[in-house]
């Protein structure tokens, strides 16, 4: 798939304190009105997209998202959707508030669409090692035998949505550029949030 493929106007979810990312799947349960009403838009177009974009604390909602293929549907009194992450997005106009639907750019994340491949510059044993002792003060399993037979893409992109991170923290997750910046600013965000930890990653301002 090449981002000629994707469509310029997509139904929008905004999810609060949710992202997607590429190549990473998304459980979704639709409890409000405006989510089943994107979904519905989404369902009813043959490419069966939906645009995730999270709300803003603010107000609204931010400005770059990532749209997901519809890849499982179960309709019960609240719908559930699994989405496939595909490609990350700048939204340049609204073009409908009901359904919520907007026009969208795809420049500058092409790439996305790409098989993963490693990124030299990832810290991987720095990353494990910073989350595990991150999920521990969290209280949050997980399976280690699975993430360490994870590519670093998988494990990176999953770990980043479910992470309970703050909203702007994820979104700035959510809009670098390459694997090994992502995974330096999520090491950053752990090493802030655990006071024996030594402040060597960036600093996030």
């Amino acid at each position: 798939m090449n981002v000629e493929d994707l469509p310029d106007i997509l139904p929008l979810y905004k999810a609060a304190g949710t992202i997607l990312l590429p190549r990473a799947q998304l459980p979704l349960i639709m409890t409000d009105r405006a989510g089943r009403t994107a979904l519905d838009a989404a369902l009813a177009e043959r490419h069966r997209l939906l645009g995730i974009v999270q709300t803003h604390p603010d107000g609204g909602h931010f400005q770059k998202g990532c749209v997901g293929r519809i890849i499982s549907f179960q309709e019960e009194s609240r719908p559930f959707v699994l989405l496939q992450g595909l490609c990350r997005f700048h939204i340049h106009e609204i073009a409908t508030t009901s359904p919520l639907k907007a026009r969208v750019t795809y420049t500058g994340y092409e790439a996305d669409l790409e098989d993963s491949s490693a990124d030299p510059f990832m810290d991987r044993p720095r990353l494990l090692d910073r989350l595990k002792a991150y999920l521990s003060d969290q209280d949050i399993a997980a399976n280690w035998d699975e993430i360490d037979h994870a590519s670093d893409d998988l494990i990176l992109n999953s770990l980043t949505m479910a992470c309970p991170f703050e909203p702007i923290e994820k979104q700035a997750l959510l809009e670098t550029d390459s694997l090994s910046e992502r995974c330096d600013m999520m090491i950053a965000l752990m090493e802030m949030s655990h006071p024996y930890f030594p402040r060597q990653g960036p600093v996030l301002h």
